[in-house]
């Protein structure tokens, strides 16, 4: 794991690891900080040539390098931090080299989903986000406080069109209908209203 110590504008390199092409979640760097650092929002930013990705560390100041960046081997691996408190930048670093990129071995893995945008991360890390009441809306959480919520109806089936077409309805449509009416046992003989009543009770 990469130890990296942001003193004030500048970003040293205490611990160094090799870096390989092709992993994911496998380059791991922990930040620490100077005190003028306290109270500030963190965002690490990683560079590998032209390519560049920022990711919101844990608590304790540890994050991975985005596998983006490690896809391919022979580029420097740059990584910084910016300080923000509110919606301004008050604390960015210099760059510090991580080194170079070395050909990693390749198992070829299929494409995985690209990092998150920071806005993203932010929200999965609140756990933000749509999600159902308990009276069955759909809400709107910020963590586990509920802001807003919306009521869910089902749509009016009398409005829909073409009812009246053929198998417009298959009993297949309903899961376990068909299972359900086979367990039916055929009548012997027709049922009288009272019987009928009865077995629905």
């Amino acid at each position: 794991m990469f130890q990296l110590f942001a003193d004030v504008s500048r970003l040293t390199v205490e611990q160094r690891e090799t870096v390989a092409s092709g992993g994911v979640n496998a380059c791991l760097v922990k930040f620490r900080f100077s005190p003028e650092w306290d109270g500030l929002e963190k965002t690490a930013v990683f560079r590998a040539g032209q390519d560049s990705r920022a990711v919101l560390p844990e608590e304790d100041g540890r994050c991975a390098v985005p596998w983006e960046l490690l896809a391919q081997p022979g580029r420097r691996l740059f990584a910084g931090i910016l300080g923000r408190r509110g919606e301004g930048v008050v604390l960015p670093t210099v760059w510090a080299d991580l080194g170079l990129i070395l050909e990693g071995t390749d198992p070829g893995m299929p494409s995985l989903p690209p990092t998150p945008e920071l806005w993203r991360q932010e929200l999965d890390r609140k756990g933000d986000g749509l999600g159902y009441t308990q009276a069955g809306e759909l809400g709107l959480y910020a963590g586990e406080r509920l802001l807003s919520a919306l009521p869910l109806s089902a749509p009016d089936h009398r409005k829909l069109s073409h009812l009246e077409d053929p198998d417009q309805h298959p009993m297949a449509a309903i899961s376990g209908l068909v299972k359900e009416l086979e367990r039916i046992p055929e009548p012997v003989e027709a049922l009288t209203n009272s019987e009928l009543e009865e077995m629905l009770k």
